[in-house]
């Protein structure tokens, strides 16, 4: 269809040599959701997550809005309570719904976790995984007027140069990958774009994104760095921006990565 409502399932393989031998890890990433429900209580999209069977589910901002009504959020994040370990990254929208707080304790009464510029190291399937997660910038705009992102990812992450895990960095903003590159991450997960909102494949990958402007370069995709893969998804809503999505399904990040023969 032109005008797309339905989503679809992004699949993404990644081989890496830091995984343990024949190790496959699943990672569901839900990105830009802004409350949307699709179906009844937000079933289809849940089953969708339960089917994949995760390993760990990542949520890369924007999972609430800043006008319509947290329903739709609420009910994914009951819906896959107990499916895997969740894992957040605020949004500028968390920011811009003047509730950031109210936001950040409805989350961890979930047993999500918030990765606010800091990192956790989590096993999986006996394998070391480092996920880091920063703040979006916006917090300076709602929260903190010192806030500066690049000052708090030196900080925060210069660190994890001295780790040899497998590390993901979560940012809800692709445009500033220049600044990811400075580390030492493997897998960067992004989001924030909506596909462009309107594409034409093959020739247009996305017509406008903001932070980017007119056909924005990192729209949605897998974009394959010197350092890193950097994965931006093209969301989840149909509530914002009020423009049809045009050949651009909301779409479900499933990344699977493997353990490269040696």
């Amino acid at each position: 269809m032109i005008s797309c409502r339905s989503i679809a399932t992004r699949n993404y393989e990644i081989e890496t040599p830091k995984l343990k031998e024949h190790s496959v890890i699943k990672i569901a990433l839900i990105s830009d959701l802004h409350s949307t429900i699709y179906k009844k209580d937000q079933t289809m999209l849940i089953n969708m997550i339960k089917d994949i069977e995760p390993d760990l589910i990542i949520v890369s901002g924007d999972l609430y809005d800043s006008t319509v009504p947290a329903t739709g959020a609420q009910l994914l994040l009951s819906g896959i309570s107990g499916i895997a370990p969740v894992y957040y990254v605020t949004g500028n929208h968390e920011y811009w719904s003047g509730r950031v707080d109210e936001i950040r304790e409805e989350l961890e009464s979930y047993s999500v976790i918030i990765l606010s510029d800091a990192y956790v190291e989590v096993d999986v399937k006996n394998n070391t995984i480092i996920l880091a997660g920063i703040e979006d910038p916006d917090k300076k705009l709602a929260e903190d007027s010192g806030y500066n992102q690049f000052y708090s990812m030196e900080k925060a992450f210069r660190e994890l140069d001295l780790k040899v895990s497998y590390k993901i960095l979560v940012a809800h903003r692709p445009e500033f990958v220049e600044y990811y590159e400075r580390y030492s991450f493997d897998l960067v997960l992004s989001g924030h774009t909506h596909g462009g909102q309107i594409r034409f494949p093959p020739l247009i990958n996305g017509l406008y994104a903001r932070g980017q402007g007119l056909f924005p370069k990192y729209a949605g995709g897998m974009y394959k760095r010197k350092y890193f893969v950097h994965i931006v998804s093209r969301g989840l809503s149909l509530n914002y921006p009020r423009v049809p999505r045009i050949f651009n399904s909301p779409e479900l990040v499933v990344i699977v990565l493997e353990a490269e023969d040696l």
